[in-house]
């Protein structure tokens, strides 16, 4: 998973006109420099001026969690949201009003729709979820009595296995709100790694890897469960961005890599695909699907298996950034009929409203399906004199989700009823 956060400002965390602007633009300036230490100590003070408080712990949100410290991050999120659980970035005329139902929890817990929805033209308050267990006691009573104007619901929490209750919570909310939602949260914990790769695992035209999940005590026994052999890909339960991944080629490398007991005590294996193109290279490709459509949104290609966008080197290299240009440009200009036809497959059986793809290619043209998930940072924020190609074809996924909101809106206006495939809980999968 590659949920890496793009910087401070994009969250729509920084909306508040403070009492005074001066000492948040200063503090500010230094994240933006990358001097957290300075940024921290100089929102650290803030934090004991009662009409300060609120913006410089948001602020502190990302600060900390940028220095490592996620703890003190999410900390000084919960103590902002408690007493104001609605927070509204402003918007001068937008074109709709978007509420997002997050919860609480770092970079990684929800999708930033402060990227993904362009200030100018739409208006986001996000309403966080502090008490998921009080939210579901009773829907309606925890709902704030004064929410902003809003056109459409959209839950934005990514799946986790922490996240069930907020899920749950959130389409609780969901249901109380006369507006039409954007994701469901029953769907969203269906695409767990195990729960994606079940069901998804007879997609046609894709190789979709079993996900077992397996504890430390079963992994020490000195026969690997039924179903799996050597060599297998393994990570801790929870892990993001490639955090305690590793490919274990016997059970030597397996006891080594089990004798870290931080990585905690229950795993996903699954077998190790062989994904490498006719040069030798790997190639990883995120596609983000909004209403049931595909847009491609970045590849990565790198000369090793453990491949993410900042670690495979596109910015040194031009033949690199080409070919990804041309995949932005035309996805059927990388993906094969084969592969596109297990796209427009996926899209239908996950049925989510939006939600991103990492995948790769397998010589005979299927697609290799990696992970599901709504959390997917989607931004153009790199660089337009190494990558001009991104300013014009990101865009399009904003355009898009753009259209789908006004679209629901307006389908909730005339008094019809959502696409059942976008809105309905998903299909029980058989464990």
């Amino acid at each position: 998973m590659d949920r890496t956060h793009p910087g401070p400002r994009e969250y729509g965390m920084d909306g508040f006109q403070a009492a005074d602007e001066a000492p948040f633009e200063a503090a500010m300036r230094a994240a933006e420099r990358g001097d957290w230490m300075a940024a921290r100590a100089m929102l650290e003070a803030l934090v004991a001026a009662p009409e300060l408080a609120l913006q410089a712990r948001l602020l502190l949100w990302e600060v900390c969690q940028a220095q490592g410290d996620a703890a003190a991050g999410v900390a000084h999120l919960r103590n902002a949201v408690t007493g104001t659980p609605v927070i509204v970035r402003p918007s001068a005329a937008p074109a709709r009003h978007v509420l997002a139902l997050a919860v609480i929890g770092d970079f990684q817990a929800n999708l930033p729709l402060g990227c993904l929805l362009d200030a100018e033209r739409t208006g986001l308050a996000t309403l966080w979820i502090a008490d998921p267990q009080a939210v579901l006691a009773d829907p309606a009573g925890t709902l704030p009595r004064n929410l902003p104007p809003f056109d459409c619901v959209f839950i934005a929490i990514a799946e986790d296995v922490r996240h069930a209750g907020a899920l749950a919570a959130a389409d609780a909310w969901a249901a109380c709100l006369a507006a039409p939602v954007i994701n469901s949260g029953a769907r969203i914990a269906a695409v767990s790694r195990d729960g994606a790769a079940r069901l998804l695992a007879d997609l046609p035209e894709a190789v979709v890897p079993a996900q077992h999940l397996l504890t430390r005590a079963a992994l020490h026994r000195p026969a690997l469960p039924a179903g799996l052999a050597f060599p297998l890909l393994i990570r801790p339960r929870g892990a993001h961005a490639g955090q305690g991944l590793a490919r274990v080629a016997d059970g030597p490398e397996l006891t080594a890599y089990l004798a870290d007991g931080g990585l905690g005590d229950l795993f996903y294996v699954a077998p190790f695909v062989d994904f490498r193109s006719a040069d030798g290279q790997w190639r990883k490709y995120r596609v983000i699907f909004v209403d049931g459509r595909p847009f491609p949104f970045h590849l990565a290609v790198h000369d090793d298996w453990a491949i993410w966008y900042y670690n495979a080197g596109m910015d040194r290299d031009a033949g690199k950034r080409a070919e990804e240009a041309r995949f932005l440009e035309d996805i059927t200009a990388a993906f094969p009929p084969r592969a596109m036809t297990a796209l427009a497959a996926l899209a239908e059986r996950v049925g989510l409203d939006y939600f991103g793809l990492d995948c790769a290619l397998m010589p005979d043209g299927r697609l290799l399906v990696f992970e599901v998930e709504t959390g997917m940072i989607v931004h153009d924020t790199d660089p337009a004199d190494l990558y001009p190609y991104k300013k014009r074809c990101v865009p399009r996924i904003f355009r898009a989700v753009e259209a789908m909101l006004d679209a629901r809106i307006a389908q909730a206006r005339a008094g019809l009823s959502p696409v059942p495939t976008r809105s309905a809980a998903p299909a029980a999968a058989s464990p």
